[in-house]
């Protein structure tokens, strides 16, 4: 499990793109702006090892917001590990608590293979030459 040093400078740079621009109201947020920031969100949350706190509310609907965000980025292994853990929180007839939950979805993303900080700043760097045009 390697320590995390935090999103790479593309994706910073964009994310706080699409954060000033929500802020501001200069623009609507695109699907891609919700895309990016989901899955930073996420990401972060995960590697920083505070995702049940992440997820404490609606987290059903903030899992699958993930998987969708993850699956459209193209980290497909990353959306499989989300998914597990819709099935475990609602997986009959004994779910899994959200903190069993979010400490397995951690642990898996702690040892995934993906580049995924790679892919999510490859994103964000597509995201704002779109910007630019």
């Amino acid at each position: 499990m390697a320590h995390w040093e935090g999103h790479k400078i593309d994706t910073s740079t964009a994310l706080l793109d699409v954060i000033t621009t929500a802020v501001t109201g200069s623009a609507k947020p695109s699907h891609s702006d919700r895309i990016l920031f989901t899955a930073c969100e996420f990401w972060a949350s995960a590697r920083n090892f505070t995702l049940f706190e992440q997820l404490r509310d609606d987290p059903l609907k903030q899992l699958e917001a993930a998987e969708a965000a993850f699956t459209d980025i193209g980290l497909a292994g990353v959306a499989a590990i989300v998914s597990r853990g819709c099935t475990m929180l609602t997986e009959a007839p004994e779910p899994a608590s959200l903190a069993q939950v979010a400490k397995n979805i951690e642990s898996s993303l702690a040892d995934i293979d993906e580049p995924v900080d790679q892919v999510i700043a490859l994103y964000a760097n597509q995201q704002a030459r779109r910007r630019q045009i």
